[in-house]
């Protein structure tokens, strides 16, 4: 399994990465990460990755809404089980009108948690060892919507803090 040229961050610009360890709970009957579990686990990169950026909860909804989740689209394509330690690399491709994508990959990791960052960091993607590790390829697409929960532009310091790219 090759990580798709197509899905990947473009190296000139920053992702963003976290670190989740798998909980017991999380895992099904046959001893698998729930499906549904990995839609949690792209939920907070996306926030951990928006808060980074100075864009958390409060200060998105001062700028006139929230983002929301409009479409899933989610690859699975290895097993990960409880005790796992996987890593979320996000990125945003360019914001139009009330929509933006956000793009993910989701790695079982090898190294201990001792040698992982416990908080959220923008990485430069370098690809990885082995790609073997690769266990989910996922797209968000997120809608700015109002109060009201009707869509609306991204506002310009939003687009212009995605820009950035996490390049902080």
């Amino acid at each position: 399994m090759s990580v798709d040229s197509g899905a990947i961050p473009d190296p000139e610009n920053s992702a963003f990465e976290i670190y989740i360890r798998v909980r017991f709970h999380e895992v099904d009957p046959l001893g698998h990460v729930n499906n549904a579990a990995y839609l949690n686990y792209l939920e907070q990169a996306a926030i951990d990755h928006a808060a980074f950026l100075g864009l958390d909860l409060p200060r998105l909804q001062a700028l006139g809404g929230a983002f929301v989740a409009r479409r899933h689209e989610i690859e699975f394509l290895k097993p990960t089980f409880a005790g796992n330690l996987l890593r979320v690399i996000t990125w945003l491709s360019e914001p139009r009108g009330a929509r933006v994508d956000r793009r993910y990959l989701v790695f079982k990791e090898f190294a201990s948690l001792t040698e992982v960052a416990i908080a959220g960091r923008p990485v430069k993607w370098s690809g990885v060892q082995d790609d073997e590790a690769l266990v989910v390829r996922a797209t968000t697409e997120w809608v700015f919507a109002s109060s009201r929960g009707l869509p609306r532009r991204i506002p310009e310091e939003v687009v212009r803090l995605f820009q950035l790219r996490s390049t902080r």
